[in-house]
């Protein structure tokens, strides 16, 4: 995931935003990287990342 984002990154990228479902194991791995939740909806979060 790190190597991901240093990728967007380097290519002038400035913010990823995912949607990820609350039960998606993923929403821990997003946490631990460094996304934050900017909004909770019934099932699912939305997420982002600044570079």
């Amino acid at each position: 995931m790190k190597e991901i984002l240093a990728l967007l990154a380097s290519h002038g990228y400035k913010k990823n935003s995912p949607s990820v479902q609350k039960a998606n194991y993923m929403v821990r791995l997003y946490l631990k990287v460094g996304f934050e939740i900017v909004r909770k909806k019934e099932k699912k979060y939305n997420m982002i990342f600044t570079f």
